[in-house]
């Protein structure tokens, strides 16, 4: 009898596996079609790619993205991460950074600035509207006058990444006021890329994109006819100081604006290896044996200037003792340290002063030899003197 069981139960398995089988053979099953719906948002804006061609020791095709916003209000990211919303494009503003005064003015906006800090002198239309009394000086960018920039009634007062006083400080008392801050890389950028997106943001607050993109293009052209006479040059040894020696030794690292300008202009940094802005030894110089020194410093007399190197382990160095030690003032002087339109002349002077061999000796008052002019810087500085007299009367 169990074997009877036994049998019944397989046979009756076997019925089963083909009763499961069987309308798979005779009907197969069709295709099961999923229909996913996705929803994707609809943006008002333009996705419009301009090719840039940026050439340092070769030939790099950079593409950058810009996103047109063709209404308003507009919602933008600014340098700290903050999206700020703009109803309209401001009428008021205030610029607390010369390198911003700059910005405004080249993108032609220049005529809604109605404070500026008291470094602003740059374009001269700056000091002219300033004697009108048709910009206001608000302060200096570590010492703003809260109170003044309030009674301005600005749209937006812009201000800059990294500028400790101005984070942690200045911009929460001029919001308290109700008045929007809107920060951009400005003195924090390490390349020209980090201008051109300051100047693009700036494009789209006011509204002007096509303006900022078009003065993008020619500052990059600009920077393309320098870097194409440098391929494949001798890079010679830099050291950049930021002030006479007495002040500390203070040079410009890798990843400052100052750094990249070196290096593109056909020059070895020698600090670029340090991060930032390092107070460097004279050991360490010494070891590097500079053949260029640069002294970045605004109306310092020139012959101070000599006697300061001077007196300096810093006559041992290849630059000392071959003549090519200059100090960088005036107007030379800010081109040079302000991250701004003005990059390409930055960048001319600086090719120049490492390459004279190709641009030739560079012209310009504002630019000393002091390891050979030594006793004409004298005569300079007397001249430099009569020149602001005349210009003051």
């Amino acid at each position: 009898m169990q074997t009877k069981y036994i049998a019944l139960i397989a046979i009756a398995l076997i019925i089963g596996i083909a009763i499961g089988y069987v309308p798979n053979i005779i009907f197969p099953k069709t295709a099961t079609t999923i229909t996913i719906t996705s929803t994707s948002p609809i943006y008002t804006s333009i996705i419009k790619p301009t090719t840039l061609i940026f050439t340092t020791s070769a030939t790099l095709p950079i593409t950058i993205v810009n996103t047109l916003q063709l209404t308003w209000p507009r919602k933008i990211v600014d340098a700290l991460g903050r999206e700020i919303t703009f109803n309209e494009p401001p009428k008021r503003v205030v610029s607390t950074i010369p390198s911003i005064t700059e910005e405004l003015f080249a993108i032609g906006v220049g005529d809604r600035i109605v404070g500026v800090d008291s470094y602003s002198n740059y374009p001269p239309e700056v000091l002219k509207l300033i004697n009108q009394s048709k910009i206001t000086v608000v302060g200096g960018p570590w010492t703003l006058d809260v109170e003044k920039i309030v009674s301005l009634k600005p749209d937006v007062v812009f201000m800059c990444r990294g500028d400790t006083p101005q984070e942690t400080v200045f911009r929460a008392k001029i919001e308290e006021a109700r008045i929007k801050t809107f920060f951009l890389i400005c003195d924090a950028a390490r390349s020209q890329y980090d201008i051109y997106a300051d100047l693009m943001i700036l494009g789209q607050i006011f509204g002007v994109e096509s303006e900022a993109e078009e003065l993008v293009n020619e500052i990059q052209q600009k920077i393309d006819s320098i870097a194409n006479k440098l391929v494949n040059v001798s890079k010679p040894r830099v050291l950049q100081l930021a002030g006479p020696p007495s002040w500390g030794l203070w040079s410009a690292g890798g990843n400052t604006f100052i750094g990249w300008l070196i290096d593109v202009a056909g020059g070895s940094n020698i600090a670029s290896g340090y991060s930032g802005w390092p107070q460097l030894s004279y050991e360490y110089i010494l070891s590097e044996d500079p053949q260029i020194i640069i002294i970045t410093a605004m109306g310092m007399d020139p012959k101070a200037i000599y006697e300061d190197v001077a007196k300096t382990p810093l006559v041992n160095t290849s630059a000392w003792k071959n003549g090519r030690v200059y100090l960088v003032t005036g107007e030379a002087n800010d081109a040079l340290s302000r991250p701004g339109p003005r990059i390409a002349e930055a960048l001319e002077i600086l090719a120049k002063l490492i390459h004279p061999e190709i641009f030739g000796e560079i012209q310009r008052a504002d630019i000393i030899n002091i390891a050979t002019m030594k006793f004409d810087a004298v005569e300079y500085n007397i001249e430099i003197q009569q020149q602001a007299l005349v210009e003051a009367i």
